[in-house]
C-alpha cells in the first residue's frame, strides 16, 4: 500500500464529509430486535452500528472487530443478517431525546471531529472515533472501540478519548485528529 502524506489523508476525509453540509438531524436510532419470550417484550439493541436520522435518509455509524468505524449515507435501516431466520423481530429504538434534547427540531451538523489511523483506509471512511456537533452544542460521540459494540457520548466523550490516546496522536504517532467545518 502507497503510504500516503498526513495532507492527502485528511483531504480524503474533508471530501467525504462535504456531503453533510447541508443535512439535518432530529434523531438517533439504535437497531436490535424484539425478544418475546419472556412475559414482556424486550428490545435488545444490537450495538454495532447506529443511524443518525436526517430529514432525508440516514447516516449510518458501523463498528467492526477491529475498533474502526465507518459512516455513510443510507436510505433506509440495513436488516442485520444475524437476524435471518430467527424468531426475533427486527426494531429501532430512538436514542434522541438523549443527544438532541430538543423534541421535534432538527440540527445541522456545524462541525465533525475524528481521529484516524495513519493505515486507515479512506475510501472505506475508516476511523477510530466520532464526534459530531450539531447546532445548539448537542454533541454525538461514537467509539467503535468498546468491549459491546459501539458506545455513544454526548458533550465530553470525545474529549476524554483523546486524553486517553494522547501518547498516539504525535506528527509521528500512529493516529491524526481531523476537524471538520461546513
Amino acid at each position: 500500500m502507497k503510504r500516503r502524506s498526513g495532507t492527502d489523508l485528511v483531504n480524503q476525509y474533508v471530501r467525504s464529509f462535504a456531503a453533510l453540509v447541508d443535512v439535518r438531524a432530529w434523531d438517533i436510532r439504535l437497531p436490535g430486535f424484539i425478544d418475546r419470550d419472556g412475559p414482556v417484550p424486550c428490545f435488545t439493541p444490537m450495538a454495532s452500528s447506529v443511524y443518525v436520522v436526517l430529514t432525508d435518509g440516514l447516516l449510518r455509524l458501523q463498528g467492526d472487530e477491529n475498533g474502526q468505524l465507518t459512516i455513510r449515507l443510507v436510505g433506509e435501516p440495513e436488516f442485520p443478517s444475524s437476524l435471518e431466520g430467527e424468531e426475533e423481530e427486527f426494531s429501532l429504538a430512538s436514542h434522541g431525546q438523549q443527544f438532541l434534547a430538543e423534541a421535534h427540531s432538527s440540527f445541522r451538523i456545524t462541525r465533525i471531529r475524528c481521529v484516524v489511523s495513519k493505515d486507515a483506509e479512506s475510501e472505506k471512511g475508516e476511523m477510530a472515533c466520532i464526534e459530531f456537533e450539531f447546532e445548539e452544542n448537542w454533541r454525538v460521540f461514537a467509539d467503535p472501540g468498546h468491549f459491546f459494540g459501539l458506545r455513544l457520548e454526548g458533550e465530553g466523550g470525545y474529549d476524554r478519548w483523546l486524553q486517553h490516546h494522547q501518547s498516539d496522536l504525535k506528527p509521528e504517532g500512529p493516529l491524526q485528529e481531523i476537524i471538520w467545518t461546513p
